[in-house]
């Protein structure tokens, strides 16, 4: 466990016990519930003469700040806070008077009246309302030129991008523990709008990264917090009952996001084009 400070957060261990402890109220745990599989899920560190008053001191200040501190917690935090000012990990006087700085704020905090117990909200897993197969359309816009789309890219103002769903994945990369719903895309770009959904097989894919000159990238992957990021215009076109990856793919994972979408989907078109010598 690595340690690049003096602060209480400043090691690995009381971040990763703050993040969880968080992530876990997010999950819909009750406050004894949380805590109690925290103290399972972290007995080595907890009881690991190196890293015990990590663990303690950035479980109590995290309880403490959510109004949620136990008396058991707190009296062993006010324990540790004692056999750190003696530990022999801080190794120069001047790095000793600093962490005796912030031992004494956590100290003080800790005897201090807790604040009211604070709101969580929680984490409901996020649901995409996608199948895989299924293939949407949305136009270029070209509405914020400055951020989304360069100028010798205005010519594709007025086209149609596609995407196809390759596959429904789920990821707790919002909340741990709290699996939400995540898509692979493969996308593709047309001058004139797709009539059906098994247009997909003969316009030209996105082709988002060429690994050493022979190994191309074409399916990301969709970060989605809010189904509001989606284009206002997104259509459903149906679905694609006969896919075929484009040639020489190699999967390695990238993401996309609606925020750079337009950017993203002309350049790769043009990197498409390059790479088929058009």
């Amino acid at each position: 466990m690595g340690t690049w400070g003096t602060g209480i957060y400043q090691n690995d261990v009381s971040e990763d016990v703050k993040d969880d402890y968080i992530a876990k109220l997010k999950a819909g745990k009750s406050d004894e519930d949380a805590l109690q599989e925290l103290l399972h899920e972290y007995k080595n560190e907890s009881e690991d003469i190196d890293c015990k008053c990590d663990f303690f001191l950035g479980l109590a200040d995290t309880l403490w700040k959510k109004g949620r501190l136990t008396k058991e917690i707190k009296v062993r935090a006010l324990e540790l806070i004692e056999e750190d000012r003696l530990s022999e990990r801080w190794e120069s006087e001047k790095i000793r008077k600093e962490r005796e700085k912030v031992l004494n704020k956590l100290e003080e905090k800790l005897n201090s009246q807790m604040p009211e117990r604070k709101k969580v909200s929680v984490h409901r897993p996020y649901v995409l309302g996608w199948e895989e197969g299924d293939v949407y359309i949305f136009q270029i816009k070209g509405e914020k030129k400055d951020t989304f789309i360069k100028d010798e890219h205005e010519k594709y103002i007025g086209w149609w991008a596609v995407f196809y769903v390759d596959k429904i994945i789920k990821e707790d990369w919002q909340v741990r523990g709290v699996f939400d719903e995540v898509a692979e895309l493969y996308l593709f770009l047309t001058k004139d709008k797709p009539e059906n959904a098994e247009t997909i097989q003969v316009i030209t894919p996105i082709l988002f990264y060429i690994f050493n000159n022979e190994k191309n990238r074409y399916r990301v992957k969709l970060i989605e917090r809010s189904k509001r990021q989606r284009p206002k215009d997104l259509t459903y076109l149906g679905k694609c009952s006969s896919f075929t990856n484009p040639p020489n793919e190699f999967w390695q994972e990238g993401t996309f996001s609606w925020y750079l979408c337009e950017r993203d989907i002309l350049m790769g078109y043009e990197r498409q084009l390059k790479m088929q010598g058009k």
